[in-house]
Parts: C-alpha cells; structure tokens; sequence
C-alpha cells in the first residue's frame, strides 16, 4: 500500500513537471529570445516579406501583377484585414461552442500527518479522483441569435478584405503607372536634352565660321542647361516614385524598381447606369453596410425578446471514488423557465435603443449609396475625359514632330533664328509629355472606376 501511494505521489509530481516544462516552453514562444548579433547580421529589413523571407524578383523587370501580389502578401492593411478575418472566425467557434457540453477529470493525493499530545503519531493518506462532463443552456434563443450575429460579422470582416484587397489593386495600379510614366519621361528629357546640345554644337560651330551671332550661341547654352535641369527633376521623380511603389507594396527597397512597361491599353467600354448598378451589386462596402442592416435587426429582436420567457436546460454525469476507483455516479438534469416582471425599464430602454441603432444603421446605408454614385460618377466623367484626351496629345505628337523639322531646316538655311527653333524644340517636349500623360491618366482612370465599381 504504501508502495502505491509513493507511486502515485511520484505520478502528480512528474506531471507539475511536464506542465510547467510546456508552461516555459509556451513562454519562450510568446516571448522570444533577442535575436543574437549574428542573426542581425544575417537579416535585412529590405527586400524582406511580412514573413521574414526574401522576396524574389525585386532586382528584376516588375509586371503589374507581380508588384499587386507581393503587396497582397506583404501590405500591413492586408495582413490587418487577414487577422480581422480570423478573430471573426474564432468569435464564430467561441458562440457555437456555447452549445457543446463540457468535461473534466481531476484527482487529488493527500498525505496528513496527525500528533497530539498523549496520544500516538497517525498517518493517513487520501486518494480522490473524478471525472463529469456537463451541458448547460440558457437563453437558446439568445445563443442562436448570437451565432448568427457572429457569423454575419464574419461575413463583414471578409468584405472588408476584400474591399482593403480592392484598394490595393487600385493603389498600387496608380503608384506603377506613375513610376512607368516617370522612367520613360526621362528618356523622353534625354531625347530633348541630346536635341538641345546638338543644337548648341551645331550653333557654336556656325559662329566660328561666322555665320551666327554670340547671342545664338549664348541661347542654344541655356537650353541645354535648363534641359539638364530639367532632366535632373525627372530623374529624381522616378526615385521617388520608385519609393512610393515599393512602400505600397510593403517592400522598403533600397534600390529603384525596374518595371516591365508592357500594359494594358484596351479600351474600357461601359455606361454610367452599368457602373452604378455594378457599384451597387458588387462593391464590399456596399455588401458590407447591408449585412450590418441585418445584425441590426437581429438584435432588435433579440432585445424584443427580453420581454417573454427565457428556457433554461442543464445536464451532468460525473464519477468519483477513492484510490482511483471511480465507483460512485452522479447524474442531473434541470429545466427551467423564468419569466420577466419587471427590471426597471431595462427591457424598454433596450428595445428603444435597438431601434435608434437600426435607423441609424438604414440611415448610414442610404448616405453611403449616395457616396458610392457619386464616386462612380466622378470616375466614370474622368474615364471619359482621359478617353478622349489620348488620341488628340497623340495627334499633337505628329504636329509637333512636324512643326520641329520644319523649324529646323529653316535655322539650318539661315531663315529662322533660334528662338523660333527653341520654341518648336519646347512644344515638341511637351506635346510628347502630355501624350505620355494621358495614356497613363487613362490606365489609371480606368483603374479607378474599377475600384469604384467594386472590381479589381
């Protein structure tokens, strides 16, 4: 006997020391150990995901698609929105687990040790153990409402996803067109800066053989300097936007992207009533703001029914025994009902501020519809005047290039001066800029009423 109690002394400790092993384990998991130096080392907060590993492609000709993805993977808004989604989750298992039963097992070892004067030493040694499983209901109605309410916010937790996705589509969509429409913009300064310093050249080696005044020559330098300044401002735009892509896509890059300039020019054909209507189907806000109309009117109901009956059930089975002989059973079952007379005005007050709170909700419904039109209208006005923008800068290209040739041939003939050159030189640039404008105002027009519409 005594054997078998050390037996069982010994079995109680060796657990408290497996738990407290895991409970150490579990710590040094939520609380980890400081990285040593030469991990530091080894990592680097650039070109590295959400995750810790490295991104590839980065040193690479980026696509659209590509730099959306990583951004997907990578953006904190993203990764917020994911973690919303899973706390919805886990709300919506904790409300349904309210009606699972439970059950536990336990046992106790004791050991007294008893003296009295006059009277011998006694030693006695005690061994309990147990084991219940039990279900307890309340309100079932109550629950039911409680996991459907759960499982609607779970519903909106994934349209906001999806809504924060869309926003991403529509951010980064913006950020690339402007990097790509900085990069070529400085092939295009180079063009003009190469222009102006042939200019000069050419104008300077005209006054050596004394065909043109200094004054020629003095104007063809400043236009080339301001050309390189000119060039300098668009270099530095496109480090600039190089950062604010890089950023948007959760990726601190300490280098500038090199983008894949091959995009989509296609023309996006549609109405304004089918993007509203679409706007209105489709957008996650939208979805989202209904969906809280309908929690709203859960829990009115839900505080309606304060004021009748609420159902109660209870049932347990449990062994217990000593020296681990679970010999003795213990089995209860309980159902009641209990009906509200009075809770000062609580019941009320609660039905008054449900309904404040539904027509708040239906009010906030309506004010956002008429944001969302005006935001597909906005856009869609937009969309059309980047449409028709495009083809007239096209057009204003081919003129130009003309007018610049034309100017030209005359300064080299003796016909024209130089300002007349510099003036066709200036429009020619420009008219080129403003093409490559709106060709890129037109992707990312297009991007925004998508966006708007609720499409990525």
């Amino acid at each position: 006997m005594m054997k078998m109690k050390t037996f069982k002394i010994c079995t109680v400790l060796c657990t408290a020391c497996v738990l407290g092993a895991l409970d150490n384990a579990w710590a040094e998991v939520i609380s980890p150990q400081p990285r040593t130096q030469a991990q530091q080392e080894n990592v680097s907060p650039a070109r590295r995901g959400a995750d810790g590993k490295h991104i590839e492609g980065l040193d690479e000709a980026l696509t659209l698609q590509q730099c959306i993805d990583i951004a997907l993977e990578n953006s904190p808004s993203a990764i917020a929105a994911r973690l919303a989604v899973a706390t919805a989750e886990v709300d919506v298992s904790l409300s349904k687990s309210r009606f699972l039963p439970t059950a536990s097992a336990g046992a106790q070892q004791g050991y007294d040790i008893t003296k009295v004067p006059g009277s011998s030493r006694t030693d006695h040694g005690t061994t309990n153990s147990y084991v219940e499983a039990s279900l307890t209901i309340s309100g079932i109605t109550d629950l039911a409402r409680d996991v459907k309410v759960s499982k609607l916010a779970l519903e909106q937790a994934k349209l906001s996803l999806e809504k924060t996705e869309q926003e991403i589509y529509k951010d980064i969509k913006s950020k690339f067109y402007a990097l790509l429409s900085a990069q070529r913009a400085v092939a295009i300064r180079t063009q003009a800066r190469d222009l102006y310093k042939d200019q000069y050249e050419r104008t300077k080696a005209y006054y050596d053989n004394g065909l043109r005044p200094k004054v020629d020559v003095t104007t063809a330098e400043v236009n080339l300097n301001n050309e390189e300044l000119s060039l300098i401002r668009a270099k530095n735009l496109v480090s600039t936007s190089s950062a604010q892509l890089a950023n948007a896509m959760g990726v601190p890059a300490g280098h500038t992207l090199t983008l894949d300039d091959n995009i989509d020019e296609s023309q996006f054909s549609i109405t304004l009533d089918e993007a509203v209507r679409t706007a209105y189907a489709r957008r996650p806000d939208v979805l989202s703001s209904q969906t809280g109309l309908q929690i709203s009117r859960i829990k009115l109901s839900q505080a309606k029914a304060a004021y009748w009956p609420t159902f109660s059930f209870s049932a347990s089975f449990g062994k217990s025994g000593d020296d681990f002989y679970l010999d003795n059973e213990n089995t209860k079952l309980l159902a009641s009902v209990e009906l509200p007379l009075f809770n000062a005005f609580q019941t009320y007050n609660g039905v008054k501020q449900a309904k404040l709170s539904l027509a708040n909700a239906v009010n906030s419904d309506r004010s956002l519809m008429n944001d969302v039109f005006l935001e597909v209208q906005s856009a869609f006005i937009k969309l059309q005047e980047a449409e028709e923008s495009v083809p007239i800068a096209k057009l204003n290209v081919q003129k130009a290039k003309e007018n610049l040739d034309l100017a030209q041939g005359r300064y080299n003939e003796g016909i024209g001066d130089i300002i007349e050159l510099k003036d066709a030189e200036v429009s020619y640039t420009d008219a080129e800029l403003s093409y490559l404008t709106a060709r890129y105002d037109y992707a990312t027009a297009v991007a925004e009423l998508k966006q708007a519409m609720g499409m990525k």
